[in-house]
């Protein structure tokens, strides 16, 4: 499943940010972040029908099926566990 609310933001307005649309809609900003990182393995059906609501969007103007190896894959940092810190 591919989140195209990164493309919802930038179509509605190239300076909305996460933050902006958090406060705008009453959403976590992790929230927001989870689905315009496509980082994310459910949504809660009331965000759903928030953001749908927002842009004025059907469900499938805001999600899209896709094959694992056909969605993008941005960046992540790893983190450090406590087992890899040397004393």
């Amino acid at each position: 499943m591919f989140c195209r609310l990164a493309v919802l933001m930038a179509e509605k307005d190239p300076q909305l940010s996460q933050r902006q649309l958090a406060r705008d809609t009453g959403l976590d900003v992790t929230t927001v972040n989870r689905l315009f990182t496509n980082n994310f393995s459910r949504v809660d059906v009331s965000t759903i029908e928030t953001l749908c609501n927002y842009f004025q969007k059907n469900v499938g103007d805001l999600f899209e099926l896709r094959l694992p190896e056909n969605i993008p894959q941005r960046k992540t940092r790893k983190r450090v566990s406590d087992d890899s810190i040397q004393v």
